[in-house]
């Protein structure tokens, strides 16, 4: 059995969730940090490091909201990259994965406990299926996960939430309209993310200078303008959800995680959501028998802790040749 600690974090470019845990073991609690440039995220590990025992750590797992190319993430939603070399010095292991934080929650995705699951699309996971996985916070992750012929998983990382998007029924024109006029080009992200129920709510007649805290706390209070922005919301969610369903053939099922997920809750529109998930035309069908779940929890941290097992050993520098291979 390994001694040793595995340090665990994901990175938004704005904020940083830590933990360390022992190999093998599933992360528990975790912490939340204030992180908006590379100083900070140096001067936040470093710290987690102070509080572990001499050359204990075994290694490190990293994700963060942007694409993996070539060993490093330009934060989309910050203004500075994170590299695996740079990762590897300042907490002085070879053993650093990154990986796009999307690919991390997909890995989760299999791992998650049912108590940490609630169904809002009935339907009969596939065996030996694909997973699609889907997040919007600050902006709008989107990954899969495709199985191994034997055991295991491997995730399949998208940007696929910068794809078009367009209107499916009348009342999404108007919100659609107001968004093109905003920012010319209209991505998925524009409508699902913290911004994107803000604008939504604006284009409604709301305050553009709106928070998206606020726009749930009048929606929960009754307010039928914020209301009807979250069922605009839930319902682009549903029709962008049974897109990744189709892309990915998740027949598996699809997964929502995201911090704003877990403030929506119970506000979420099923009956919008089902509606525009299942609007696949001649497809249809084939949507109607996949669940959708909504994941509470940090599935990123969940995802990298499976990237260690409790047989995993400390390595030296000098090893790090053989940990690339």
């Amino acid at each position: 059995m390994a001694k040793g600690s595995v340090l665990l974090a994901d990175v938004n470019g704005r904020d940083l969730v830590l933990t360390l845990i022992s190999p093998g073991d599933a992360p528990r609690a975790h912490r939340e940090l204030v992180c908006a440039s590379l100083k900070a995220l140096e001067q936040h590990l470093v710290d987690a490091l102070s509080d572990l025992p001499p050359d204990s750590l075994v290694g490190a797992a990293v994700c963060a909201a942007g694409p993996e190319i070539d060993g490093a993430i330009a934060l989309t939603a910050g203004d500075f990259t994170i590299t695996q070399p740079w990762l590897r010095a300042v907490l002085k292991t070879p053993r650093v994965a990154l990986l796009n934080d999307f690919a991390a929650c997909a890995l989760g995705a299999p791992r998650l406990d049912p108590s940490a699951m609630r169904l809002i699309h009935e339907g009969n996971p596939g065996r030996n299926a694909q997973i699609a996985v889907i997040g919007p916070n600050l902006g709008l992750g989107v990954a899969a996960l495709t199985p191994h012929r034997t055991d295991g998983w491997t995730p399949v990382v998208s940007e696929g939430g910068h794809i078009d998007f367009t209107p499916g029924d009348p009342r999404e024109v108007k919100v659609f309209e107001a968004l093109q006029a905003r920012h010319g080009r209209v991505s998925a992200e524009h409508f699902l993310s913290q911004s994107g129920l803000i604008d939504i709510h604006a284009a409604l007649g709301g305050d553009p200078d709106d928070r998206d805290d606020r726009i749930l706390q009048r929606a929960r209070s009754g307010d039928a303008l914020a209301r009807e922005a979250v069922s605009i919301f839930s319902a682009l969610l549903g029709a962008f959800a049974g897109d990744a369903a189709l892309i990915f053939a998740a027949r598996g099922g699809v997964y929502i995680n995201s911090p704003l997920m877990e403030r929506v809750g119970d506000l979420l529109d099923i009956a919008a959501f089902a509606r525009r998930f299942e609007d696949k035309g001649r497809m249809s069908a084939y949507l109607k028998d996949i669940p959708v779940y909504l994941a509470v929890g940090r599935c990123t941290l969940l995802g990298l802790s499976g990237l260690f097992t409790a047989s995993d050993m400390r390595y030296e520098a000098a090893e790090v040749k053989f940990l690339d291979c």
